[in-house]
C-alpha cells in the first residue's frame, strides 16, 4: 500500500508539472514511476495504463515522438486487453496517437486512428453526443493540416451543432469550436469571417471568465492574429499585449506560454516594418525556449527560423543562412527527413539563395520541398502551389520561361480548386502570367491574365488587399 502511495504522489507530481509547462522537470520524475510501478503492478492494470498515457504526453511536449508513441502504444495494448474493443477508453487512446500522429505530420494515420476512435464513441454513445463533437473537432484539424479547408469547416459546424444542443449556446465547448473555425478561416484569408467567430467565442468566454483570465488570452491572441492579417495592426498589437500580460501574470516571464506571444508580437513589428523592435522578442523568445525545451527541440528550431527571416529582412544573409541551416538540421532531426515542416525550411533557406541570385543553389532545395509537401499532402494541396510557385519564379530568373510558365500554371490551377477563382492568392499568379507574357512578346495572352487579376482586386475589400 505505502509503495501504490508513492506511486499515485509520483504520477501527481508529474501532472502538475506538466501543466505547468515545466516539462524537463516532469521527465525526471518519469524514470522514478516507471520503477515504482515494476512494485506496484505485478501485471497489466487500468491503472498503470493511465499513468503510460500521462508519461507519453510528457515526452510528447518535450518532441521525443518515439518514446511518447512508444507509451501511447503501450497504455492502448493495456485497454484492449482489459477493456471491452468498444470501451470509451480504448477511443481516449486512439485519439491520444492520434493527435501524436498528426503532429508528426502523418496526416494518414492521425486520420486512421480519430476515426476509429470517432466508431467507437458512436457504438457506445450514438451519433448526437458531445463525446462525437470532440472526435470530429479532432477529425476537423487533421483534414485542415491535409488542407482539405471545405471538409474541415463542416465537420467543425457539425461539432458545433451538437455542442450547442447539448451544452448551450455559451458553452465554453462551443466557444473552442467557434475559435477552431475562427483559426481555419484565417489560414485561409477569409479574415473577416475569422474575426467573427473569435469575436463569438471572445463573448461567450467572457460572460464565464474575466478579461484577464487564461482562456481569455487564448481567444484574444487568435482575434489578434486576424485583425493583424487584414492591416489592423494597432488593434491587434492591444490584444497582443494584453493576452501577454495575463500570461505573465499566470505563468512567470520565463514560460512557453509567454515565448509564444513574443513571437506573435513580433511577426506583428516585422510586418509594420519595425525589425527594431521584433528582434529583442524573438530572441527573448529563443532563450526562453532553448533554456526550457533544450537546443534541439522542433519548437526551438521553429523559433530559430523566424530570428533567420528577420536577420533575411534586416539584409544579414549569412546570419539568415547559417541560423536556415540549424533550423533544418533540428527539424530534421526531432521529425525526420519527410515532415513538412522540413518542407518548410528548405523553403526558407531556398529562398534565400534565390533571393541572392544563387539559383542553382535554390533549385534542389525547392524541388526536395515539394517532394515533401506532395507526399504528406497530396498533389493539390495549397502547400504544393507555393512551392510550384516559388520554382516558377527561379525558372524565370534563370531564363527557362516554358517551365516557368508551367509551375505557373499548375500552381493557379490549384489555388483556383483550394480557394475558388477569385480568391486573393490567385491574383499574384495571374499577375506573374501577365509579367511573363509580356516579357516573352506575347502581350495579348499577357493581357488576358492581367485583365482577369484586375477584375479580383476590384471586388476584394481593402482588408483582403494583396
Amino acid at each position: 500500500m505505502e509503495s501504490r502511495a508513492e506511486w499515485n504522489k509520483l504520477n501527481k507530481r508529474m501532472v502538475e508539472l506538466y501543466h505547468q509547462g515545466e516539462y524537463n522537470e516532469a521527465t525526471e520524475v518519469i524514470d522514478e514511476i516507471l520503477k515504482k510501478a515494476e512494485s506496484v503492478f505485478q501485471e497489466e492494470h487500468l491503472d498503470l495504463a493511465l499513468s503510460l498515457n500521462n508519461v507519453a504526453e510528457v515526452y510528447k511536449s518535450i518532441g521525443d515522438y518515439a518514446k511518447a508513441e512508444l507509451f501511447h502504444q503501450k497504455a492502448l495494448a493495456i485497454r484492449q486487453k482489459m477493456l471491452e474493443s468498444a470501451d470509451p477508453d480504448i477511443a481516449v487512446s486512439l485519439n491520444n496517437l492520434g493527435v501524436l500522429y498528426r503532429e508528426k505530420g502523418d496526416f494518414e494515420k492521425a486520420l486512421t486512428f480519430h476515426e476509429h476512435a470517432l466508431d467507437i464513441r458512436k457504438k457506445v454513445f450514438g451519433d448526437d453526443h458531445t463525446e462525437i463533437a470532440n472526435s470530429l473537432n479532432n477529425i476537423a484539424l487533421v483534414e485542415k493540416f491535409k488542407g482539405n479547408g471545405s471538409k474541415a469547416a463542416n465537420l467543425y459546424n457539425k461539432a458545433l451543432e451538437i455542442r450547442k444542443k447539448h451544452l448551450g449556446h455559451d458553452h465554453l465547448d462551443v466557444a473552442s469550436t467557434l475559435n477552431n473555425l475562427g483559426v481555419l478561416y484565417n489560414s485561409q484569408g477569409n479574415h473577416r469571417q475569422s474575426q467573427h467567430y473569435h469575436q463569438q467565442a471572445m463573448e461567450i468566454v467572457l460572460r464565464e471568465y474575466s478579461q484577464d483570465h487564461r482562456i481569455t488570452a487564448i481567444i484574444k491572441n487568435n482575434l489578434a492574429s486576424s485583425l493583424k492579417s487584414q492591416g489592423r495592426y494597432a488593434e491587434a498589437e492591444n490584444l497582443y499585449k494584453e493576452a501577454l500580460a495575463v500570461k505573465q501574470h499566470q505563468f512567470g516571464q520565463r514560460s512557453l506560454q509567454v515565448s509564444t506571444l513574443y513571437i506573435a508580437l513580433s511577426e506583428l513589428y516585422k510586418r509594420q516594418g519595425n525589425l527594431n523592435a521584433a528582434e529583442p522578442l524573438l530572441k527573448n523568445a529563443l532563450a526562453i525556449n532553448e533554456e526550457l525545451l533544450g537546443k534541439n527541440h522542433p519548437e526551438v528550431g521553429s523559433c530559430i527560423a523566424s530570428l533567420a527571416a528577420l536577420f533575411k529582412t534586416q539584409g544579414k544573409h549569412s546570419e539568415a543562412e547559417s541560423l536556415y541551416k540549424k533550423a533544418l538540421e533540428i527539424t530534421e532531426e526531432n521529425l525526420g527527413k519527410n515532415h513538412p515542416n522540413v518542407a518548410a525550411s528548405l523553403n526558407n533557406l531556398a529562398v534565400l539563395f534565390d533571393s541572392q541570385g544563387k539559383h542553382t543553389e535554390a533549385e534542389p532545395l525547392y524541388k526536395r520541398a515539394l517532394r515533401i509537401i506532395e507526399k504528406v499532402h497530396g498533389a493539390s494541396h495549397p502547400n504544393v502551389a507555393s512551392s510550384m510557385f516559388n520554382l516558377a519564379g527561379l525558372y524565370r530568373a534563370q531564363g527557362n520561361f516554358s517551365e516557368a510558365v508551367t509551375y505557373y500554371k499548375r500552381a493557379l490551377e490549384i489555388r483556383e480548386h483550394a480557394f475558388g477563382p477569385e480568391h486573393k492568392s490567385v491574383v499574384v499568379i495571374l499577375r506573374s502570367l501577365a509579367r511573363l507574357y509580356s516579357s516573352l512578346g506575347q502581350e495579348n495572352e499577357g493581357k488576358k491574365y492581367n485583365s482577369r487579376a484586375r477584375s479580383i482586386r476590384a471586388k476584394l475589400t481593402p482588408t483582403q488587399d494583396i
